[in-house]
């Protein structure tokens, strides 16, 4: 098993250890398939096993571990149909954020996308491509996207479903398409930003359907 690190005590250690956890998961520092036990993580965190088995059973809510009775506590393996699942709410509920998004932006949200753009694309050049990180930033600005439609519902479900295809996207290769990506973010940010919330909302779903069958093909 991969080290985690040990968690602090200030704060709920429950939320910590299931941040903690959360964070590994979709890293892939703790793998699809692999076995968790009591003993091993609570010694690696350096917690007690209540808040563990309270954030294991946080996380077996959200799929990302699986309890199997008799077998033990395993990291969800990567479901093709779930994935599905996810993509095709994505498409419609993100088509929608940028209609919204488009009415109601400020200039703030306009900046916090402009600059999550930059960064992204700053890794594209780099000798060693941070996938990951890469990946974060990708989640991170769907997400404000949806913080610009000032609907909450719709900032806490992008920011679920995005997390939750994070692992699928970082099991298959996609430096490749990085760029392509990049170029279709700049595009979606120019429709919010000049309010065409309809050409918008097409270009998301064209570029949540392009990411979904890239998976598919390579998963």
């Amino acid at each position: 098993m991969s080290m985690l690190p040990q968690i602090k005590t200030k704060g709920s250690l429950t939320e910590k250890t299931y941040e903690t956890l959360k964070r590994a998961i979709l890293d892939f520092d703790l793998k699809p398939g692999q076995l968790l036990t009591e003993e091993e993580l609570s010694t690696q965190l350096g917690i007690s096993r209540t808040p563990l088995r309270a954030a294991i059973n946080k996380l077996t809510y959200e799929n990302l571990i699986t309890v199997i009775p008799g077998r033990g506590t395993f990291v969800s393996e990567l479901n093709p149909d779930y994935m599905e699942d996810i993509f095709v709410v994505r498409e419609t509920m993100e088509a929608l954020c940028v209609k919204l998004a488009a009415e109601s932006r400020t200039e703030s949200n306009i900046k916090e996308m402009e600059d999550i753009i930059e960064e992204q694309s700053s890794l594209l050049d780099e000798k060693d491509f941070d996938a990951k990180y890469f990946i974060k930033l990708d989640v991170r600005f769907h997400y404000a996207i949806a913080k610009a439609t000032k609907n909450e519902i719709l900032k806490e479900q992008t920011l679920q479903l995005g997390q939750g295809y994070c692992r699928y996207i970082i099991a298959v290769p996609f430096q490749d398409k990085a760029r392509k990506i990049v170029k279709e973010h700049r595009m979606i940010l120019e429709a919010i930003e000049t309010g065409a919330g309809e050409e918008g909302a097409k270009i998301v779903q064209a570029h949540i359907k392009d990411i979904k069958q890239r998976i598919v093909e390579r998963l």
